[in-house]
């Protein structure tokens, strides 16, 4: 080779040299200018590099980690396990994504949501993986003071329920603990046909307080003994939307003073006080409204004696399908004869 060219190769080769290092470099500022913290692991589990995020997330400030074990570094409640990351992704998984607690170096525990991908060679070789890390700190406390708010709220609202319902009991002697009952048995129900928590609660809330329209009915209507004029019986069958129209203005969780409204309608239309039928009658109104007419006949009343559970029973069989939703009939009597359920709160009582 002449000594020009190899001059030539020379000044060429240091050029290449020259802009791999600046490519290095610009890379690296990449690297170093990413918000959350990246970590990349070897096969052998070794730290081949992270940026400036990562060791302010761990709390290691400027020390240098290269070649340390990862899992010493910022351990987690993965390391040593099957669920390992590296271990997971060596073994053909494509991508995870999960949360995760981290040991920070000065002993604090952090909530993280982890990303790893594998880390390819430049011919296809399976080096490791890479990891992204973000802090979730403040999102697990703003979640919680959500939460915190959301138990009080709730609470008040019991509150309110458990005030509205013994106001009306006050104002009925004879019914007194009709409504708290009736949203046991709802609640039974409820859990019988696979409901979830919440909405039981819904159901429950709406049963304690379904009668709250009658607090504008005359108290001498209510244990009035005999049969009641059109109007009178027209007053009384006022209470669904009279409770509709003190509940609708209140923000519930639940559909609650649609419920109420919806509690006396029935199946075949023949209900009140909309006559609405089948499917525009709300799941918790069919509910409460088997659970109302159980009790009832279970229970004393100053105008006549109780016909008993088993007549009540017998009447929601009867009427099954055509005023009661079959669903809810047959969830009540599970509750009553295979799963012990009693008003009176006996030993076997499962509500």
């Amino acid at each position: 080779m002449k000594h020009d060219d190899l001059q030539k190769e020379i000044r060429q080769l240091r050029e290449a040299e020259k802009a791999a290092r600046a490519e290095v470099m610009e890379l690296n500022e990449i690297f170093q200018t990413v918000t959350e913290g990246v970590i990349v692991i070897d096969t052998d589990f070794d730290v081949l590099r992270v940026n400036d995020a990562f060791l302010k997330l761990a709390g290691i400030g400027d020390r240098n980690v290269t070649g340390h074990k990862c899992f010493e570094v910022f351990p987690g409640m993965l390391c040593h396990t099957p669920g390992c990351p590296l271990v997971r992704i060596r073994s053909g998984v494509k991508r995870l994504e999960y949360e995760v607690e981290k040991h920070r170096n000065d002993g604090t525990v952090i909530p993280c949501v982890v990303t790893a991908k594998p880390y390819i060679g430049p011919d296809g070789e399976f080096l490791g993986i890479v990891e992204d890390l973000k802090d979730i700190s403040r999102l697990k406390q703003a979640q919680q003071e959500l939460q915190d708010s959301f138990d009080r709220m709730r609470k008040t609202m019991g509150g309110i329920i458990q005030a509205m319902s013994l106001t009306i009991e006050q104002r009925d002697p004879y019914t007194a603990g009709h409504q708290r009952r009736v949203a046991k048995l709802s609640r039974a129900i409820a859990r019988q046909m696979g409901f979830s928590w919440e909405q039981i609660q819904g159901i429950r809330m709406a049963a304690a307080i379904h009668d709250l329209g009658k607090i504008h009915v005359p108290t001498e209507l209510l244990s009035r003994p005999g049969k009641l004029t059109e109007n009178e019986l027209g007053i009384i069958q006022a209470h669904p939307r009279i409770g509709y129209e003190i509940l609708k203005g209140i923000e519930f969780s639940w559909p609650i003073a649609q419920t109420v409204y919806q509690h006396h309608e029935r199946l075949d239309g023949s209900g009140y006080p909309r006559g609405l039928s089948g499917e525009d009658i709300l799941m918790e109104a069919r509910i409460i409204a088997v659970a109302d007419v159980v009790e009832a006949m279970a229970s004393f009343r100053p105008y006549r004696v109780p016909p008993g559970i088993d007549a009540a029973l017998e009447e929601i069989v009867q009427k099954k399908g055509i005023l009661y939703d079959p669903l809810v009939v047959d969830a009540c009597l599970t509750c009553f004869r295979e799963k012990g359920f009693y008003f009176d709160g006996k030993k076997n009582d499962r509500p």
